[in-house]
């Protein structure tokens, strides 16, 4: 302690040597600036000589203006007044405006020099004419004045220099002895400095024999401990000591050791763990490990590695003692085996003890279904994770239920009845179907085991009741489709057999009048053959289009077409079989080119149409109305006949259905069917608006074609 708080001490009398030394420096270099900059110049010879010329300005120009007062002539311009007053101008503006302004304003007679100077400027233009003799006597007095403020100026200028180089002289005497203060500052700091260097390196020197002294101590130590190897090494690994022990145990001399890298002396040091454990001794942890390896024999062994910091020089190192723990580690190994198998054999006693519980309880609780057992009384003894979550139990029983608390949970549900909830012991043998929430069926089931034990299986049954359920839905599709089957044929029958009733009577009319049928009776008669022939063929084709579209085989071919021209045409066939018909028309004059089959779509516009005219009475007016908006075109059918009630419209394109305002009218119920799904093949639709006993509109959209489709069909 003493030591340290000595060379403490040292220390600050070093630095104050030094802060003495550059403090001296620092002002003598100071001083030196400071008189270097007040140093006197050659400016007092320039001032004096400007104001002399100034004044002798001034007396020439007193002198010129005298003589031209008395009437004289001038032989040169630069004897005339004008000249000279410009001149006696000039130099008193270098006087009051330049560098000498400074040095005249000291002595207090800078504002009457430029009073002086404002009046010759003034007075500056009067010269250049005929000068008056009082004029040039005014002039004169004030040049002359000027000449003797000038001439003291001077005195004054002169003597204020005089007084300033005094007081230079004192103050550079004074700065002298300053300076040989700080020089003798200087010479005795730099001899406390080089006192203390060579003291300095005198301990230094003693130190480092200290120092080697103690290194060969350590190291006499450290080669004479034989049990253990130690290894000393730098942060970066490096091996700086490696004892006599070392060499033993891994067979590596000294001098190969130190100055090489820990990770090529030995596989143990090239180890992450290991080298690991090397940086954070140098970096102040320590750690302590035991590393199991193979000798050079084959044998094994363990080796225990104690690795510490060590701060040497204000250096961080590390230091590694490593030992052979080979024996107590295989006995340390042997105890663990032989505890391992005493446990080994506990566990597999304790094991067969519980093995039938562990697969009982393990088969509860991975089956799918829920259990729970009770005893006698009705108490809870086990129930796996599907009996809580059944939606009642979660709902309303706890984790002390009964088994009646239990039933009792089921008795508002569906398929219960009065057993759940008088359930009492003695306890019955129970199986019931329950709903026990929406869309979700269990069944269950109490069974007696052995007369004081009482399982209870809750087993889903959602999916049988389902599949039920859809089995009797699918039963009752089936008679659905049956009776409208049979329905279907019943009316299709009839509605042959009307148009087959209407070619016999007519044909047998022909046969029995022959000859005596005139024109027009002939003409009729055959008029209404051709009529029932197109309503037979029209039946034939819906049941075939029908049923094509059921298996899939009809085929959609699109082209460009002119919807325009392809509904008119329908229009005018209709005609010829519907002469009674009114049809009108609202179309645009330019063509809407369209992209469908024409085919299937002729039968869409024929169904609408001949819709139209059939449901409308005697006189049908039937419009049709085609137009287009965006990429699509619409063509809409409108009739004002019997209509459609509200509450049928949705099922209007159902096959087989017809509403009942068309009872009476002859139909199959599949034109619409037929029509709808042809559009749907189109990617379209058709939109039905209809009242009843006030008419029905219904409009189909089909696409655009574009330019490439036209061409193509062009």
């Amino acid at each position: 302690m003493k030591l340290k708080l000595r060379s403490y001490k040292a220390s600050l009398v070093t630095l104050a040597a030094i802060a003495v030394l550059a403090i001296s420096l620092t002002f003598t270099v100071w001083r030196l600036l400071h008189v270097e900059q007040d140093s006197p110049n050659g400016d007092l010879y320039s001032n004096l000589w400007e104001i002399s010329q100034t004044q002798f300005e001034a007396s020439v120009m007193a002198e010129t203006l005298a003589r031209a007062a008395m009437g004289e002539s001038f032989a040169t311009p630069e004897q005339t007044p004008a000249f000279r007053l410009a001149s006696l101008i000039s130099r008193l503006s270098v006087l009051v405006e330049g560098d000498q302004s400074r040095l005249i304003a000291r002595v207090g007679a800078l504002e009457s020099l430029r009073e002086a100077h404002r009046q010759l400027t003034d007075a500056e233009p009067l010269p250049a004419s005929a000068i008056d003799p009082h004029t040039a006597m005014s002039l004169g007095k004030r040049a002359h004045d000027l000449a003797s403020e000038l001439r003291g100026i001077a005195n004054k200028v002169m003597l204020l220099s005089h007084e300033e180089t005094a007081e230079k002289h004192s103050l550079y005497l004074r700065y002298v002895l300053e300076s040989f203060a700080y020089i003798i500052g200087i010479a005795i700091s730099t001899a406390f400095l080089i006192a203390r260097l060579f003291r300095g390196v005198k301990e230094t020197t003693q130190a480092r024999q200290l120092l080697k002294q103690e290194q060969e101590l350590s190291d006499l130590v450290i080669n004479n401990i034989s049990d253990q190897g130690i290894v000393m090494f730098d942060a970066q690994l490096r091996c700086l000591l490696w004892n006599p022990g070392m060499e033993d145990l891994l067979s590596i001399k000294s001098d190969q050791a130190v100055g090489q890298h820990m990770r090529e002396l030995d596989p143990i040091f090239a180890q992450e763990d290991v080298i690991g454990s090397l940086l954070r001794a140098t970096e102040g942890m320590s750690s302590v490990f035991e590393h199991e390896a193979v000798s050079s024999d084959g044998q094994e062994r363990c080796l225990e590695i104690n690795c510490f910091p060590v701060s040497m020089a204000e250096r961080k190192l590390g230091i590694a003692f490593m030992r052979d723990v080979t024996e107590q580690w295989l006995a340390r190994k042997q105890a663990e085996r032989q505890n391992f198998d005493l446990e080994i054999k506990v566990l597999q006693r304790t094991a067969a003890l519980r093995q039938a519980e562990r697969r009982l309880i393990a088969a509860i609780k991975s089956a799918s279904e829920g259990f729970a057992a009770f005893d006698w009384t009705g108490k809870l003894l086990f129930a796996n994770e599907q009996i809580w979550a059944a939606a009642p139990v979660s709902l309303w029983c706890q984790d002390e239920m009964s088994l009646s608390d239990f039933l009792q949970c089921f008795a508002m549900c569906e398929g219960a009845d009065a057993r759940l909830v008088n359930a009492q012991s003695p306890f019955a043998e129970i199986e019931l179907d329950l709903l026990v929430k929406k869309d979700t069926w269990a069944r269950l089931s109490l069974t007696k085991a052995d007369g004081a034990t009482i399982f209870v299986r809750l087993t889903d049954i959602s999916g049988y009741k389902q599949v039920a359920k859809a089995l009797e839905s699918a039963l009752d599709r089936e008679r659905e489709t049956t009776n409208a089957y049979r329905n279907f044929v019943s009316m299709v029958s009839h509605q042959f057999r009307t148009p087959l009733a209407i070619l016999d009577s007519s044909a047998q009319r022909i046969l029995r009048r022959g000859t005596d049928l005139t024109q027009d009776e002939l003409v009729t008669r055959v008029q209404k053959i051709r009529n029932a022939g197109t309503r037979l063929t029209r039946l034939v084709e819906s049941v075939l289009n029908a049923a094509k579209l059921d298996a899939g085989t009809i085929e959609v071919n699109p082209a460009s077409y002119n919807l325009v021209d392809l509904v008119m045409d329908i229009c005018e066939r209709q005609r010829e079989v519907s002469a009674q018909a009114d049809i009108r028309f609202d179309v645009p004059d330019v063509p809407v080119r369209v992209y469908c089959d024409g085919m299937l779509i002729e039968q869409v516009v024929v169904n609408l149409l001949s819709n139209a005219i059939k449901y409308s009475g005697d006189k049908p007016l039937v419009e049709i109305k085609i137009w287009m908006e965006g990429s699509r075109a619409f063509c809409s059918v409108r009739d004002w006949g019997i209509g459609i009630p509200a509450d049928e419209l949705p099922k209007i394109f159902d096959r087989f259905y017809r509403a009942r305002t068309a009872s009476g009218i002859a139909g199959t119920g599949i034109g619409l069917n037929f029509a709808q799904r042809i559009m749907h093949l189109h990617g379209g639709d058709i939109q039905v608006e209809s009242y009843e006993a006030a008419g029905s509109l219904f409009t189909f959209d089909l696409p655009i074609a574009s330019a490439d489709q036209t061409q193509q069909a062009a």
